[in-house]
């Protein structure tokens, strides 16, 4: 039986297909490669072109997630004036929950990048308080979730972990399962830096065991903490088959960006087991996979990690050129890293391990004179040198 549309004039219902079309889009499941396809980018910029920021409708769901085609679409680059200026039309126009959520969007950009970490942390500490505020449990479980990232960012992995085990009481009241899991995978990677492994450990094989979940899907975080944690252990088979298994499970768009994190994973353990030629390609293709749009989006810092599994692989290689590469590499590394970012136990202990085996592989004075080489030159032009040796 046909039932007649909502009492709408014809703008409301258009714009409410609009909306409609809005959640459809978040919702799809597309490899990155279908997203940027020419039908679907020219479908992306249409959506980019009804709205503009500041507008009511993109301070409220869905028309809000407008943001989402604008990120698909590569225009990265607008981020940060995009949610500062969502956040001032929220204030303006009085809107209390909206404002609250904007500001906990603002948070998660802002703590992707470790010199807005501290910016971060404050938006999320009145997302928060407003949340509260209203009863919104899960908002505030997505506040805390914010800040937590944030205080990893910065280093401050206590506190991290403290504020994601908040966040799983609050998910947890709502039954929120899928959220709870990923919660958790959350809290073990901060715990793994407070020297808590084993705990961490049996909180990832707990999550694994479960499944994926529908939704927030915890599985990939999961498989590439576990697969770091046997890793380190000495478990190196095991932690070969966890990522391995990332990469064959899972094709939404958004592991797609975690490809380059996988890539750069499997070249640290063929660095760990003598395969320098292996953990070369990988770790220079991890390096183009990371100056994808929203790879740099996501984590800036991942050139900068994968830099050293190139460098690692390079001194591994022997000989006078190869050494001398890697020193550079080493150098550019530096150069690249974001002010502010923090290395994790792992970054550190992979940094040593290459710097010390191209300083036995070239000499001090030589490590020392391409080191200061390597800051002066691009990153391209360090990659090709790399590139040369494979």
């Amino acid at each position: 039986m046909h039932r007649p549309a909502a009492p709408w004039d014809p703008e409301q219902l258009q714009e409410a297909r609009r909306g409609a079309r809005l959640i459809q889009l978040v919702n799809m499941d597309h490899h990155l490669d279908v997203w940027m396809s020419e039908e679907s980018q020219a479908r992306l910029r249409v959506i980019v072109g009804t709205y503009r920021v500041g507008q009511p409708q993109t301070c409220r769901t869905p028309g809000s997630l407008w943001l989402y085609a604008i990120l698909l679409t590569g225009e990265t680059g607008q981020l940060r004036e995009l949610v500062d200026e969502t956040v001032r039309a929220c204030r303006e126009f009085g809107y209390e929950w909206e404002l609250a959520s904007a500001l906990q969007m603002r948070a998660n950009v802002l703590a992707n990048h470790p010199e807005w970490a501290g910016e971060a942390r404050v938006d999320a500490d009145e997302s928060l308080e407003i949340f509260l505020r209203l009863g919104d449990t899960w908002g505030a479980a997505e506040s805390l979730s914010s800040r937590g990232e944030a205080h990893e960012r910065g280093g401050d992995f206590t506190r991290a972990a403290e504020d994601y085990r908040a966040a799983i009481g609050h998910a947890e009241q709502l039954g929120a399962r899928a959220q709870v899991t990923v919660l958790r995978a959350r809290y073990a990677g901060a715990i793994t830096e407070t020297g808590r492994g084993e705990e961490a450990e049996r909180i990832l094989w707990e999550i694994i065991a479960a499944g994926p979940q529908p939704g927030y899907d915890a599985m990939p975080v999961a498989r590439m903490q576990l697969g770091v944690r046997l890793g380190r252990t000495g478990r190196l088979a095991e932690a070969r088959e966890q990522l391995d298994l990332l990469r064959d499970e899972f094709r939404s768009e958004t592991v797609a960006i975690f490809d380059g994190f996988v890539l750069g994973r499997l070249a640290w353990l063929d660095n760990i087991e003598g395969d320098h030629v292996t953990a070369l390609d990988r770790s220079l293709r991890a390096v183009e996979r990371s100056r994808e749009r929203l790879s740099m989006m996501v984590a800036p810092h991942m050139t900068s990690t994968h830099l050293i599994e190139v460098a690692w692989a390079l001194g591994g290689l022997g000989g006078p050129v190869a050494g001398a590469d890697a020193a550079r590499v080493l150098g550019v590394r530096e150069a690249l890293s974001p002010k502010g970012h923090v290395l994790t136990s792992l970054e550190r202990e992979s940094l040593a391990r290459a710097a010390e085996i191209v300083r036995s592989a070239i000499g001090e004075a030589a490590f020392t004179a391409a080191y200061a080489e390597g800051g002066d030159l691009t990153l391209e032009e360090v990659t090709a040198l790399a590139d040369a040796h494979r």
